[in-house]
């Protein structure tokens, strides 16, 4: 860093300031580096599609849900949770395998997500999910976040 230059935390940057400083060079070298990548993610068929799918009783109370997308070859869970009533009667389960068939339909190859170790690692161990990665004092009170892959054949 030249001696002319000076470095400045800036609280709220505003989107302009972010373009510039980051955004712009890095969506460059990323577009110079994999061009066929981001020629196919600038077309609209290749947006990611949302998924979300809700789970609900015979009374039509909430039971669940799973927040997700779809892009490319990739399903991503991004958010799913049960209630606490509804927990070991398979409907986290049901959420899951209903998104990675939508996932099949839709010409994905793989699913993600993660998970803290106090949540739901077991569940997708069980569901065939592989820990593909590891976060040790995740939340700064000694608790891992997983992440996982399961391959969609």
């Amino acid at each position: 860093m030249s001696n002319e230059s000076r470095l400045e935390i800036i609280e709220d940057p505003g989107e302009d300031l972010r373009e510039e400083a980051v955004y712009f060079s890095l969506r460059t070298h990323n577009q110079n580096s994999s061009p066929v990548h981001w020629e196919a993610r600038d077309r609209s068929e290749n947006d990611p599609n949302p998924l979300n799918i809700f789970a609900f009783g015979a009374d039509r109370s909430v039971l669940g849900g799973l927040l997700g997308t779809t892009q490319f070859s990739w399903l991503k869970v991004d958010l799913m949770a049960t209630r606490l009533e509804s927990r070991g009667i398979g409907v986290g389960k049901a959420l899951l395998a209903r998104a990675e068939e939508v996932a099949r339909e839709r010409g994905c190859k793989y699913a993600y997500t993660d998970t803290m170790e106090y949540q739901a690692p077991g569940f997708y161990l069980k569901a065939g999910y592989k820990i593909t990665g590891e976060l040790p004092d995740w939340d700064s009170h000694g608790h891992k976040k997983f992440f996982f892959l399961k391959e969609l054949r």
